[in-house]
């Protein structure tokens, strides 16, 4: 079978994806899932079941996009693609040259940071099992947790209002995390936000590039499904794009990558900005 892109970004990509996918005529979707399965998503697979078994789960491409902020509309990450942070921290990048222009630089491999003339311990094993923290060593450890636990590409596969989602539009949660620090820290974040524009960048990847926990509760469970032809993941992306497809995903889907998945700039598909995506998307949901 093709390897057609799953989509569900927004409710049009999604409705396009089960067509392509199930090979259906125009009208079906709606004598199939309403009419004849009642709206039963178990039972729209079971009768879509032998052209879903047929998809090469491990082959098949999925969207999901990136919420980022630039000073340079995107031009770094066409150039390079999308890294993780640790990457982002040891190269020279825009967001390396600003927190060096701060007076803050990371050493990823000693586990420090830098402030002035000031360093500090980030390393994340040395914090996360003590019960009783200082306010800094709090700040500390949530610098480590993001540096060495949680810093691979975060994305979605879907989200309705990018703007209710934290203020990653505004500035990256990791500079939320370090302006609490210290009095030398405090307002990077702002001061981000304000030579910064946000923007969507959307890609795809296959399985491999995604980390376990995007489609599974445990490790576990996905070896599981992995070994059973992913049947799980099967009705999981049936499921969801059923739901995306007729406007009823109201909560926002995450996509986790792997820590050394590279999103290549090949495999971007579109750079949007922010308010455009945003007004693109909650459209479909009567909101401008």
């Amino acid at each position: 079978m093709s390897r057609y892109l799953y989509d569900i970004t927004n409710p049009n990509v999604a409705y396009n994806w089960l067509y392509e996918a199930l090979k259906m005529k125009q009208g079906d979707l709606i004598d199939a899932y309403c009419l004849e399965c009642h709206k039963d998503v178990n039972a729209f697979y079971e009768k879509y079941r032998i052209v879903m078994d047929s998809i090469d789960i491990e082959k098949l491409e999925i969207a999901a996009f990136h919420v980022t902020t630039c000073v340079d509309d995107c031009n770094e990450i066409k150039l390079y693609g999308l890294h993780n942070l640790q990457w982002v921290l040891e190269n020279d990048t825009q967001l390396r040259r600003f927190l060096k222009q701060n007076y803050i630089s990371f050493d990823i491999d000693n586990k420090c940071v830098y402030v002035g003339e000031n360093v500090y311990d980030i390393d994340y094993d040395k914090y996360k099992d003590l019960d009783v923290l200082s306010r800094r060593k709090n700040q500390l450890h949530k610098i480590g947790h993001k540096l060495y636990f949680d810093y691979q590409v975060n994305a979605f596969f879907f989200c309705r209002d990018i703007y209710q989602y934290s203020t990653i539009h505004e500035a990256p949660e990791f500079l939320f995390t370090l302006s609490s620090l210290n009095e030398e820290t405090t307002g990077i974040d702002t001061k981000w936000k304000e030579i910064c524009k946000p923007y969507v960048v959307k890609y795809k990847g296959t399985i491999s590039d995604y980390a376990y926990f995007s489609f599974y509760g445990n490790k576990t469970e996905f070896e599981e499904d992995r070994s059973n032809n992913w049947i799980k993941l099967r009705r999981w992306l049936i499921s969801y794009a059923i739901d995306c497809a007729f406007g009823d995903l109201h909560s926002d889907i995450y996509a986790y990558m792997n820590p050394e998945t590279v999103i290549a700039p090949e495999n971007i598909i579109e750079y949007m900005p922010a308010e455009k995506w945003r007004k693109d998307v909650l459209k479909y949901f009567g909101k401008e």
